[in-house]
Formats: structure tokens, C-alpha cells, sequence
């Protein structure tokens, strides 16, 4: 930008670009760039449900980015499902004309690491805007809980019940990382959506859940839990009897799990628009979204929120996730092993994240699209398949068409489920 003034100063005469300098004049070409969003409206995919900390975060960036983009609407759309990989699956293949930008959890790095089956996207040629906050991952348990600590947590005689979102989302990976990883004696129950999880607690339902420390703190803070374990930030703020990883676990595969997971907390609330949006107009959306992020107003409601405001802007979050898909062979092996033992222990058959295309009125038949993309017809169980709504439990006459579920079944004649969770 500065190299197009001085070669404007060379042809008008030094002091004429001094004055351009000192005004803020704007090169015709940002100018115009600018003016390309007058008028429109610029959709934020949100690729979870509303409620939870990713759509806090957007409609909070929103409402401040419109303000540096005069004349341009913002208008937040909740895309769940799968994980987040639907959104960004729907993030990624937008028009890259700059009008429509996301935000997804990093549940999604380790699915691309992975090559885990769904995923239509490639982050590394995403054009990143930024990301809100570093944000590091807490072990939260019901106040009600007898795990108090983390000893308690790692001694576990009886079995308890962890909540997460779907599966690749970062919740799920992470928690089922480190049941495997510390030898935990924790079921993982997936569907839990927004603050759904943090009401499941409140209902005696869970036990407790991994998630960040920005979405679950106010549940601590209102004395409903309390925190046994983080991953990542300062080991000052946490209450007696709690471990701060990975600098408190033994060496070994539960610290190396650890660091691995320290190191998405980094990159907390991305923001990113499709590959291939012109660098002018992806410059003026990084433009915006610094302003909004820097801005006093969203940062005095960020803190009444409980809600970390630590930006990083363009190239800078780039190189971030191009470091993190970045990892050598051996660490994507123990992470495929640890993401992968309890598929092997506990699912029988086919698994998938599929939408609902067909629903009988008693949920009893079913149909969904495959992994080879044909239709598969299905007979639901009213007693042998395990149905989660919304992370309820809940019943085949609850199902409808359009869900989007993780469904696995066996292959056969009837094709019966045995879990169906839908958000």
C-alpha cells in the first residue's frame, strides 16, 4: 500500500503524497474493494447450533464487523451437523466472491489429518480472516459429582457418562483422546450440542465434559461444576486438586496427547472465508474483522460474557493451521490409534453421518444416504436401537426427515441400527 503511494508522490510531487499520508486517502483499488460490499448482505455460517460459544462469538463479530462495513448486512446462519463438517463443507464450497465467510470448531484439523470420511474441505487453502481467542480445554464435572479432583478422576471405580458434540467435533475427538490416552473410566456419550451438555449435568444425566474453558466457566462460575483438569493457559487461575496439562501428566502417550490438543486451544473461534476470494476483498474483511475484534464495545461485552478476546489476524492464523496439519507420521498414527480404539470396542458394523431422506410415521423404516452414495433402507428397532435427539435420549416417532445423525448399523436384509444420534 505504502509503495503505491510513494510511486503516486514520484509522478504528483513528494509533499502531495505526505498530505494523501497524513489523511488516510485510500488507494482506488481497496477503495473500490470496499465498496463491493455496500448494499450487500455478507453471510457468517456458524457450523453448530445456536447457543454455545461458536454462536456467540459470530453474532458478538457480527454486529461490531458491520459497523466497519457501512451499507453491508451480516446476517449469522446456524449450519449443524456432523460434527461442523456440514457448515464448513458448505463454508468451503461457497462462491468465492467474499460474501460469505464461517466459523468452525478445530475438532476439524484432526478430521482433515485423519482423511475422516465426509470431509469436503481443505484448511490449508481456506482464506483465513482470523480467530477471537485462545481458549484452553477444561474437564468439567457436575458440582453433584463425587470427582473432585483429578486423582479422583483417574481412580474411577464406577463408570461415568461424559457428554460431547457429534463426532469430529473437537469435544468428542478430544475427550475419547484422552479416555484412551489416561485409561479413563468414562463413556463418551455424543449429540450434545450448544449448552446442551451443561444441562444434561444439571439433570443428573452426565457427569461431566471436556470443552473450552470460555463456553464452560460461567457454568463453574454459578457453582453448577467445577474444574479437574486443563489443557493449556495458566495453571495459577485452577483450584486446588485440579492437574494442568500436559505439564502434570506422566511422560508418555497421555502427555503427548496432551501437547497435541494444547496446541489446537491456540486457535480458538477461526473465522474463514472460501478458497479463492480476491486479496483485495479478503484484505477488507480482515480489515473489518480487526476492527471489530479491537473494538472497545466488543471487547467490554466479550468480557461480561466471560468470553477470552485474543486475535490473531490473516497470514498469521495461515501459518497456525498449516503448522497444526503439519505433524509428522508418527503423531497422525497415535492419534488415528486413540480416535479409533473405541470405534473398534464399541460400534458394530457401519458408521456414518448422513442426513434423514425418508421417515415412516412410526419411525419404524428409515432411509439415508450411504457411504457408496446409494439410499439405504433401514428398519429402526423400538428396543435394540439407541436413539439420541438433540443429546436426549429419545424414540423412533421422534425421528424426521431432514435430521442430520450419525447412524451406525449393520449391513443386511433389514440394515438395523443400532445407534441413531441426530442433532
Amino acid at each position: 500500500m505504502l509503495s503505491r503511494r510513494t510511486a503516486l508522490a514520484a509522478a504528483c510531487g513528494g509533499g502531495v503524497a505526505v498530505v494523501a499520508i497524513a489523511l488516510g486517502a485510500v488507494p482506488v483499488d481497496a477503495q473500490s474493494a470496499k465498496d463491493f460490499f455496500k448494499g450487500k448482505t455478507l453471510t457468517y455460517i456458524v457450523a453448530t447450533a445456536p447457543g454455545g460459544g461458536y454462536d456467540t462469538y459470530a453474532r458478538l463479530i457480527a454486529e461490531y464487523m458491520e459497523k466497519q462495513l457501512p451499507g453491508t448486512k451480516i446476517v449469522v446462519k446456524n449450519i449443524p451437523g456432523a460434527g461442523h463438517i456440514i457448515g464448513t463443507n458448505q463454508l468451503y464450497a461457497a462462491k468465492p466472491d467474499g460474501l460469505t465467510i464461517g466459523t468452525f470448531n478445530t475438532g476439524l484439523i484432526y478430521a482433515q489429518l485423519l482423511k475422516q470420511e465426509g470431509v469436503q474441505f481443505d484448511l490449508s487453502k481456506m482464506t483465513w480472516i482470523g480467530k477471537a481467542a485462545a481458549d484452553p480445554r477444561v474437564v468439567v464435572m457436575d458440582q453433584k459429582s463425587s470427582v473432585k479432583t483429578f486423582d479422583d478422576l483417574m481412580s474411577l471405580k464406577e463408570e461415568e457418562r461424559f457428554a460431547a458434540s457429534g463426532p469430529g467435533s473437537a469435544s468428542y475427538n478430544e475427550t475419547k483422546m484422552l479416555i484412551s490416552a489416561l485409561d479413563l473410566n468414562v463413556k463418551l456419550i455424543p449429540g450434545y450440542n450448544g449448552q446442551e451438555g451443561e444441562m444434561a449435568m444439571l439433570r443428573g444425566e452426565i457427569g461431566g465434559q471436556l470443552g473450552s474453558l470460555s463456553s464452560l466457566e460461567p457454568f463453574v462460575k454459578n457453582g453448577y461444576g467445577h474444574i479437574v483438569l486443563q489443557i493449556g493457559g495458566k495453571k495459577s487461575d485452577l483450584p486446588p486438586g485440579a492437574a494442568q496439562a500436559p505439564e502434570d501428566l506422566p511422560a508418555g502417550k497421555g502427555r503427548s496427547v496432551a501437547a497435541l490438543i494444547a496446541s489446537q486451544a491456540e486457535l480458538a473461534r477461526l473465522t474463514a472465508a472460501p478458497p479463492g476470494v480476491p486479496a483485495d476483498r479478503a484484505e477488507v474483511l480482515i480489515v473489518a474483522y480487526r476492527g471489530a475484534l479491537e473494538d472497545p464495545g466488543l471487547t467490554a461485552r466479550a468480557d461480561k460474557l466471560d468470553r477470552p478476546v485474543e486475535p490473531l489476524y490473516g497470514e498469521d492464523v495461515a501459518r497456525l493451521v498449516k503448522e497444526a496439519l503439519d505433524q509428522p507420521e508418527d503423531v497422525i498414527t497415535m492419534v488415528r490409534g486413540v480416535l479409533s480404539e473405541e470405534e473398534v470396542k464399541e460400534q458394530k458394523g457401519v458408521s456414518l453421518a448422513t442426513e434423514l431422506l425418508a421417515v415412516s410415521p412410526d419411525g419404524r423404516n428409515i432411509s439415508f444416504k450411504g457411504k457408496d452414495g446409494g439410499t439405504v433402507e433401514s428398519k429402526v428397532s423400538g428396543s435394540r436401537t439407541k436413539i439420541m435427539i438433540g443429546g436426549a435420549e429419545s424414540t423412533r416417532e421422534n425421528l424426521k426427515v431432514g435430521m442430520n445423525c450419525e447412524i451406525t448399523y449393520e449391513p443386511g436384509e433389514a440394515n438395523e441400527p443400532s445407534t441413531v444420534t441426530c442433532n
